[in-house]
């Protein structure tokens, strides 16, 4: 009578962004419900998580080191990296609110992305965020990869390796890491699911339904 509460609709946003046509096959629990990093932040526990993480990291000081000739190492505070992780990384974002958000995708999707734009002599001017539901690594024949970005017209642009900085988690193949939240998506799903029949039970004025047949 209640096993209906825990299947939750296959349809999903179908946008062109959409997580339905980028959520890897399998992604739907044991309990019906289909898991998402976008589903598992509505549980507190793992909104918690991710908000603690990635929070943390952000607000951790970044030190740039040069190596002595004689041994040692000295503060860097002259270096254009020291321009991108500490005052503009680029155009639109604060240092704490891009490391905060790469963070918080490396801990919900394995991964995070940035393109590199460079300035005049070759100098990174920009690291611009890209989503990771918008890129994949695309294997080549030389045993190469390179990374096909989704396009706003649905199109996709590919970068070299050279272009893109790939942050990586735990990874088995050295080239993507792997999802916590694909991996414990019966865990997420379960708890999605009874929060989800909480609310509707709580929702019928804690009533169960049913009909008792004399």
């Amino acid at each position: 009578m209640f096993l209906s509460t825990f299947k939750a609709a296959a349809g999903g946003d179908r946008s062109v962004f959409g997580d339905f046509w980028f959520t890897p096959i399998g992604s739907q629990s044991a309990t019906g419900m289909r898991v998402t990093p976008d589903a598992a932040m509505r549980l507190t526990a793992v909104w918690s998580c991710v908000r603690v993480l990635s929070e943390t990291l952000a607000s951790m000081p970044f030190r740039l080191y040069r190596n002595k000739p004689n041994g040692g190492k000295e503060i860097i505070t002259d270096h254009p990296l020291v321009k991108l992780f500490c005052k503009a990384p680029n155009s639109f974002q604060t240092p704490f609110e891009w490391r905060e958000m790469l963070q918080a995708h490396i801990v919900l999707r394995g991964n995070a992305y940035c393109q590199i734009i460079t300035g005049p002599g070759g100098v990174i001017a920009e690291l611009q965020p890209i989503h990771p539901d918008r890129i994949k690594v695309e294997m080549l024949k030389d045993g190469g990869y390179r990374y096909q970005v989704l396009q706003p017209n649905a199109t996709t642009k590919p970068l070299s390796r050279g272009e893109v900085w790939h942050l990586r988690g735990l990874s088995f193949d050295g080239i993507t890491g792997l999802s916590p939240i694909e991996l414990a998506r019966d865990a997420v799903g379960m708890g999605l699911s009874a929060q989800e029949y909480g609310a509707r039970f709580f929702q019928n004025d804690a009533r169960p339904g049913g009909v008792i047949e004399m």
